[in-house]
């Protein structure tokens, strides 16, 4: 089950300050990428002033900037030269082995940060898109581009993808089904990690052409194939004896919620396994807070959608007539893993 998340109450008003600049930092991150400091600096740039120049930024402008990214630890200055924080380096650098700046960017900043300043529509049960989740509507019809933000989230899918696909035990399964697979990551992890194993991704039009490009890149085109659709309404492939839906429950309303994990258990052979893996907060709904605020954020896609908790998760599962082996935790604080089997009639 989840682990405990329970917040220390707030005890003062600069803590209560400290949530309302939230957004100020976030959108410094934001614009630093937008500029892409950070490879500059790595790349020799490590003065105010050569940074200004080659990012294009005027120097009053600049050290207003550096002094923001400095009080959040994402950068130093020793000697009037400017370094890059060890995570900073790893993660937001051209190049380096953990780079994820197109998912910052456009994920948590385009995106994300586009997306809450509907919160308030989303609480009332207004739509901003009336006949589309705004995950659609925005990402594939919006400002973003439906190849950019599939390829944003792809960078940053992989990881907890790989670390899935060592956690979990495929090697006695063939084919996995990957509903709302987006870009491939987990397919291409899993069949990566198992070489039995082919998959078929089951995501919008929209997202094909990228998934192909990653499962080229990953080797993996005679392995795994693609469907174009919307998961709640277009036919499931037969003959598949594992299904993941990771991410797919915290973006649709409830109804939804009970029509794919029974899709899924009609889909499943005797002895077949479904994953579920997505943000949740534990039973209480009390934390942890990542998992929170992602749930917050779902709203908007759908504002009938579910603060998903183990207990709710796998509740529904055993009304669509499947039997929980156990629910665990993947991402730590962020999201869990249910996985349940079908039982012979």
């Amino acid at each position: 089950m989840a682990e405990a998340g329970r917040a220390k109450p707030v005890e003062g008003v600069h803590e209560i300050s400290a949530i309302t600049y939230g957004f100020m930092a976030s959108k410094a991150l934001f614009s630093a990428l937008e500029f892409d400091l950070f490879t500059h600096i790595a790349r020799g740039a490590d003065t105010t002033r050569a940074l200004a120049e080659d990012a294009g930024i005027a120097e009053n402008r600049l050290l207003t900037l550096l002094a923001a990214l400095k009080s959040l630890g994402l950068v130093s200055e020793t000697g009037g030269r400017l370094v890059n924080a060890p995570a900073t380096s790893r993660y937001l650098v051209a190049g380096a082995p953990g780079d994820f700046r197109d998912y910052v960017r456009f994920v948590n900043g385009a995106f994300g940060y586009e997306s809450f300043r509907h919160l308030d529509e989303a609480l009332r049960g207004e739509r901003v898109f009336p006949d589309k989740g705004f995950y659609e509507g925005l990402a594939y019809e919006g400002g973003i581009g439906g190849e950019r933000f599939s390829s944003a989230q792809h960078t940053g899918s992989l990881g907890p993808a790989r670390l899935m696909a060592k956690r979990v035990d495929l090697k006695d399964r063939r084919k996995l089904l990957d509903v709302g697979g987006g870009s491939g990551a987990y397919s291409i992890a899993f069949c990566a990690a198992n070489p039995q194993l082919s998959a078929t991704i089951l995501d919008f039009p929209q997202t094909v052409e990228t998934a192909k490009r990653y499962v080229r890149e990953a080797a993996l085109a005679d392995r795994i194939t693609n469907l174009a659709g919307n998961a709640v309404a277009v036919d499931w492939p037969g003959g598949h004896d594992v299904i993941l839906m990771s991410y797919v429950w915290s973006a649709v309303g409830e109804a939804d919620i009970a029509v794919l994990a029974k899709r899924a258990a009609a889909a499943l052979p005797p002895g077949g396994l479904l994953l579920i893996h997505d943000f949740m907060v534990d039973d209480a709904r009390e934390g942890p807070r990542f998992a929170a605020w992602y749930l917050l954020g779902s709203m908007l896609d759908n504002p009938s959608a579910v603060c998903l908790t183990p207990a709710y998760v796998e509740r529904v599962l055993r009304d669509a007539g499947l039997r929980i082996e156990n629910t665990e935790t993947m991402l730590p604080g962020i999201t869990m893993l249910t996985k349940a089997v079908k039982t012979p009639a």
